[in-house]
């Protein structure tokens, strides 16, 4: 496989344009309220780590292995639970590498069962099952209830202990209801047999407290030992992997790239030599070192399918998100006003603004980018996020960079966005600040990161890793 293959086979992804783009606009606003290098906040339960809109396969007996169907013999009401279990679920059952349990607590008149667990070396998996009169799905995710159904946490809730998990939520069948979680704890190896104290807090609508403790045994899995690196021409950017665990459901990727900022992150893709790609799922940074000018991240990478038993090396790709920081100027001078990023090229000139009836409209154009360089839809996005803000509310940091969380309930957006010439990147912005102000009390706050997360990436060459 090679490098003109990839990119062909990524243009053809279908991107959810919508989603994308108002995902870079609230990026803006709010993104920095948590910033990527940071320890992830393991208590939040609706991780991305383990997307529960997996594809789910439904069990039908025509269509399994016969040690499935002797699985399902032994165990039929699992059928119902591994039908919307998450992807990484499925597959163990498929290979009849789950454990069934029989563990019941009872809280206000529901009672809840876990049903089975595995564990493939990688993620923790349980599922359930749930009987109560009181038990609906009729208002479950209505007001402050839990999206989905259902609301847990482990190690007696201890804020600390909390691991990333997914859930497929609670789900109707017949006259009870099942569900199932899998949980990824980036941070340490788990012993090969391990209890997991879990603990359901609301089902349906009903709260209460069913705690268990589920014995949970390790599916053997195949570390290897890679130690391979790769360095951009001009050495700045480097990836080194250090291993891979191989899981019978997910595999495990652990890597340290180098990069010269904070900020700067490095994204792989992984395709095995028959062209399979392994599905994304979360990547945790473990370590962030600074190295003379260089900052080294230490990632652990999950991703939520096994490596094809013919497979016989992988394939890395890996490309770089370059994190620029929004720029503020003071309109207290004449135009053209020129606002410069701090760390590249882009740049913006105010050709002209004026004030009038509580409203001031600003002409400005984008410089150093040529035609085609960003999408026109994203300049445009660029552009509707250029924003005042009252000089006297530019708040810093302590390490005085911009603290846009604090500063977010003082910006004022444009209501009103033209282009004014396309090819030539002008655009016309109004805005209302009200009577009695003046303008030159305001600066524009212009959102530079749109930019250079959407240039043209640095990209290292693929780094093949053999597996046999």
């Amino acid at each position: 496989m090679n490098k003109d293959w990839f990119e062909k086979e990524t243009k053809k992804i279908d991107v959810p344009k919508d989603e994308v783009h108002a995902a870079i606009s609230k990026g803006i606003g709010d993104g920095k309220k948590e910033k990527r290098l940071h320890k992830r906040k393991k208590s939040i339960k609706a991780s991305a780590i383990l997307s529960s809109t997996a594809a789910s396969i439904v069990l039908a007996s025509g269509f399994l292995f016969a040690p499935v169907t002797e699985v399902l013999a032994k165990v039929p009401f699992l059928s119902a639970v591994y039908e919307h279990a998450p992807s990484v679920g499925n597959e163990l059952f498929n290979s009849n590498l789950v454990t069934e349990l029989n563990q019941k607590a009872s809280d206000n008149g529901v009672d809840v069962t876990i049903t089975s667990a595995y564990y493939d070396g990688n993620i923790i998996g349980v599922t359930f099952e749930a009987q109560g009169d009181q038990l609906t799905t009729e208002h479950m995710d209505e007001g402050n209830r839990p999206v989905g159904g259902l609301a847990y946490e482990t190690f007696d809730g201890k804020e600390l202990n909390q691991w990333g998990s997914g859930s497929s939520g609670l789900q109707k069948d017949g006259d009870h209801f099942v569900g199932s979680i899998e949980f990824y704890n980036p941070e340490e190896r788990i012993a090969d047999n391990f209890t997991l104290p879990l603990t359901f807090t609301h089902l349906g609508d009903v709260n209460g407290k069913w705690r268990f403790d589920i014995p949970v045994e390790r599916i053997p899995t195949e570390e290897i030992q890679v130690n391979k690196s790769i360095r951009s021409e001009d050495g700045v950017f480097q990836l080194h992997v250090e291993s891979i665990i191989k899981g019978k459901a997910t595999t495990m990727i652990e890597y340290t790239y180098t990069v010269p900022e904070k900020e700067d992150t490095l994204n792989v893709s992984v395709f095995d030599n028959n062209e399979k790609r392994l599905g994304k799922s979360h990547a945790d940074v473990l370590r962030v070192e600074e190295k003379d000018v260089f900052v080294q991240k230490t990632v652990r990478e999950l991703f939520p399918n096994k490596i094809d038993e013919n497979a016989d090396s992988l394939i890395i790709y890996a490309e770089t998100e370059l994190y620029d920081q929004e720029v503020h100027q003071t309109l207290d001078m004449n135009a053209p006003i020129k606002i410069k990023s701090n760390r590249f090229d882009y740049q913006i000139t105010v050709e002209n603004f004026k004030q009038e009836n509580g409203e001031v409209t600003i002409d400005f154009k984008i410089d150093n980018l040529e035609n085609g360089q960003i999408r026109d839809d994203l300049l445009l996005n660029f552009a509707e996020f250029v924003q005042l803000i009252p000089t006297e509310q530019v708040l810093k940091n302590k390490d005085g960079k911009l603290d846009i969380e604090k500063m977010l309930k003082y910006e004022i957006r444009s209501y009103n966005i033209k282009v004014r010439n396309k090819d030539d990147m002008r655009y016309q912005s109004t805005f209302h600040i009200g009577e009695n102000t003046d303008i030159r009390e305001y600066s524009l706050l212009v959102p530079f990161p749109t930019l250079s997360l959407n240039d043209k990436p640095v990209t290292l060459d693929p780094l093949k890793i053999d597996l046999k």
